[in-house]
């Protein structure tokens, strides 16, 4: 998933601009819009919108000072003001990608999904050849809503414009998945298990941090009974992040799977320990800990 990070704000573009005519007592919009900038980069957002706001009353068509007022108002999650913002700033121009794309994110925070779509569409349309980012989060949000082959076809289009993006391939990955869960025919079923796996496999070679693709690809691997690939990649995704919950369970389940009853006894108490206190495993928790007693009797000496 992941991507779905708007556009930092244009610091120095506006300022460039031609002197708003004033007289030397009045506040120009370029000098509301650097206080505006000040404010924000301080932390201090009420006084960062209050700067904007001066600034398109003193001239409505500044494009930049809309744009960041609706960044402003995305930080207060006040999502219907700065959907108004990046409006204004679209109907300044039409090909403002980066409000586009900053829209599309506000309706997909307030919940609007088709909204979402039809801006992230539209910033599609307007950089023919890039738009990377929106591409992926337009083929999330395709995925959310079941169009799997829309999906992947945004993903590998994001993937042919720029290879090097992890969440790409990702998301390619949990799109394959989906599709193959979908599957009556086995065979189908292994095909889309596989592509899965390359796009998984093509993740992490990416990023050898992205825990949750070393995850996805031992889950991938199971699906096809692969439990020493299943393990090496649970492995992987722990040795990124070792307090990884459902890793950890996981791999005591593929030991036990494999009857490998040491490593499945070491893994599922490594689990229970970091897992006990949090109220989101304890049904989990309470499966390892039987799991760890029926394995430990087993074990027992008669």
């Amino acid at each position: 998933m992941f991507i779905k990070s708007r556009f930092a704000l244009p610091l120095v573009a506006a300022l460039l601009l031609a002197p708003f005519a004033a007289s030397a007592q009045e506040e120009t919009p370029e000098d509301a819009f650097k206080k505006g900038n000040e404010a924000f980069t301080n932390g201090k957002i009420d006084d960062a919108i209050t700067a904007y706001k001066l600034c398109v009353e003193k001239r409505a068509e500044f494009k930049e000072a809309w744009y960041n007022l609706g960044i402003a108002y995305g930080r207060k999650k006040q999502f219907d003001e700065e959907i108004a913002a990046y409006e204004k700033a679209i109907a300044a121009d039409a090909k403002y990608t980066k409000a586009l794309y900053n829209l599309a994110i506000a309706y997909e925070d307030k919940g609007d999904d088709d909204k979402a779509i039809e801006y992230y569409e539209k910033v599609i349309n307007t950089e023919q050849d890039g738009a990377v980012d929106a591409r992926i989060n337009l083929g999330i949000l395709y995925a959310r809503k079941g169009r799997l082959d829309d999906a992947i076809k945004a993903y590998q289009k994001a993937i042919e414009l720029d290879k090097e993006v992890a969440d790409a391939h990702f998301n390619l990955g949990i799109a394959y998945s989906k599709l193959a869960e979908k599957k009556d025919d086995p065979a189908q079923r292994t095909q889309f298990h596989q592509e899965a796996i390359k796009a998984y496999k093509t993740a992490v070679e990416k990023n050898s941090k992205y825990h949750k693709a070393w995850y996805n690809l031992a889950i991938a691997h199971n699906r096809l009974k692969e439990v020493d690939n299943e393990i090496a990649a649970y492995l992987k995704a722990i040795e990124v992040k070792p307090d990884y919950p459902q890793a950890l369970f996981n791999l005591g389940l593929a030991y036990k799977d494999k009857k490998d009853s040491a490593n499945a006894i070491v893994w599922w108490t490594k689990y229970v320990e970091i897992a006990e206190q949090r109220p989101e495993e304890k049904k989990f928790v309470a499966t390892a800990k039987q799991e760890l007693e029926n394995l430990k009797k087993v074990d027992a000496p008669k």
